[in-house]
């Protein structure tokens, strides 16, 4: 790995309330790749740079902007423009078809939803980058959570007991409260905040299953509850 001059004047605007954002491009200031101060949250960027930049396609794909000739890349582009710098050794696979489609799918899943796998708020001031609402993209992460969680928990514990029939019977009742949203928008977000607490606590169970801890699935799933009922009290 190493840092390229390439990157000294790139400047990579990101999610400021979105936990994730915030995570990963730390991550390239911590590796070295870019300079603490080409980091700047959206809500705190400056007018003269916002306006540089495509706003709305902004929102959706992170945009690298270069203050010395004035390009502009976005998304899965700015990510491999920034790897590739660091790490050579990546740009052959970054230049294959296959590769780019399904990171492209990988990222329209992830930023299209990334305000409800992070259960962010919007920004108290400033500009907020909240993605459009995109109902494919949505039933898509959903489904996905849905069956990763389903295949974690049967992975982890293939026969039902009593606390699995009650987390299963909770999880019932979330739906059917959920099937009464009139609101599309509403109901599809819903959806959204219960599979992602779903593919949490599978995650736990599947992976605190070898250590035989007691009152395991009564912990997870009351940790659940309160997890989702934080997420859409404000539904209400």
């Amino acid at each position: 790995m190493g840092n390229s001059k390439n990157l000294d004047s790139k400047v990579i605007i990101y999610d400021d309330v979105c936990p994730l954002c915030k995570a990963y491009t730390s991550g390239f200031v911590q590796a070295g790749w870019l300079r603490p101060e080409n980091r700047i949250g959206f809500a705190e960027a400056p007018a003269a740079l916002i306006e540089q930049i495509d706003i709305d396609r902004a929102r959706h794909e992170i945009p690298l902007y270069d203050r010395v000739t004035g390009e502009t890349l976005y998304g899965k582009e700015a990510l491999f423009f920034i790897l590739g710098e660091a790490i050579p050794i990546f740009r052959p696979l970054f230049r294959l078809r296959l590769f780019r489609a399904f990171i492209f799918c990988l990222y329209q899943i992830i930023t299209y939803n990334r305000r409800i796998i992070a259960n962010s708020r919007p920004p108290a001031k400033g500009f907020d980058c909240a993605p459009d609402f995109n109902a494919f993209y949505r039933w898509l992460y959903i489904g996905l959570m849905g069956m990763g969680a389903g295949f974690l928990f049967y992975s982890a514990a293939p026969n039902f007991d009593l606390f699995s029939s009650v987390l299963v019977s909770l999880v019932g009742i979330a739906v059917i409260i959920g099937s009464w949203i009139p609101s599309f928008r509403t109901q599809t977000d819903y959806f959204g905040h219960l599979a992602t607490v779903l593919f949490i606590i599978a995650i736990l169970h599947f992976g605190l299953q070898s250590f035989h801890i007691p009152f395991t699935i009564p912990t997870i799933t009351l940790l659940g509850t309160w997890l989702f009922y934080r997420r859409v009290i404000d539904f209400w």
